[in-house]
């Protein structure tokens, strides 16, 4: 079947049902194991794997790719931003327009609304805790997150190349 094809809706519904277990076992994993660890946002680690985890294997990686890679830029950038940030709204502004400037310089566009999310989260929630622990710890969190729904994907791939094998 073409991806221009359309699907019936029996196939809908085995995809569905299929993309909503993988997603929700992906999130809780995500969630459980950073509360495990003692990561005290792992909520970032469940949205991380709900947000990268798609139909297939080359696209989770991708979306993983751009969303690591974006929380890695947009983590420096915010933790920058947010030493020099004191209420000052053209800071947070620039912060975000260099950072998807960066990412679209680097050709990871993919990468830049992703940036812009982490600066965004990074300076505009107000926190306790020292900058570069926000920014280090929101860059671990996303990353766990990645990491579980390529292996939630890597799992299933497997499973259904054994059941259609055996």
């Amino acid at each position: 079947m073409s991806a221009s094809e359309p699907i019936g809706l029996r196939e809908r519904l085995r995809i569905g049902f299929k993309l909503g277990l993988m997603t929700g076992l992906a999130a809780w994993c995500a969630y459980a194991a950073s509360s495990l660890v003692g990561l005290k946002e792992g909520y970032w680690a469940a949205i991380s794997a709900i947000v990268v985890l798609q139909q297939d294997l080359t696209s989770t990686r991708g979306s993983g790719r751009d969303r690591f890679i974006g929380t890695a830029i947009g983590g420096c950038a915010g933790w920058l931003c947010a030493l020099v940030w004191h209420q000052a709204v053209w800071v947070y502004v620039l912060a975000v327009a260099l950072t998807v400037f960066v990412c679209w310089l680097a050709n990871i566009s993919g990468a830049a609304r992703l940036a812009a999310v982490a600066v965004t989260v990074i300076v505009l929630i107000p926190r306790g805790e020292a900058l570069w622990k926000v920014a280090l710890f929101r860059f671990l969190e996303v990353s766990w997150g990645i990491a579980v729904a390529i292996v939630i994907q890597l799992l299933v791939d497997f499973l259904e190349r054994r059941r259609s094998s055996a």
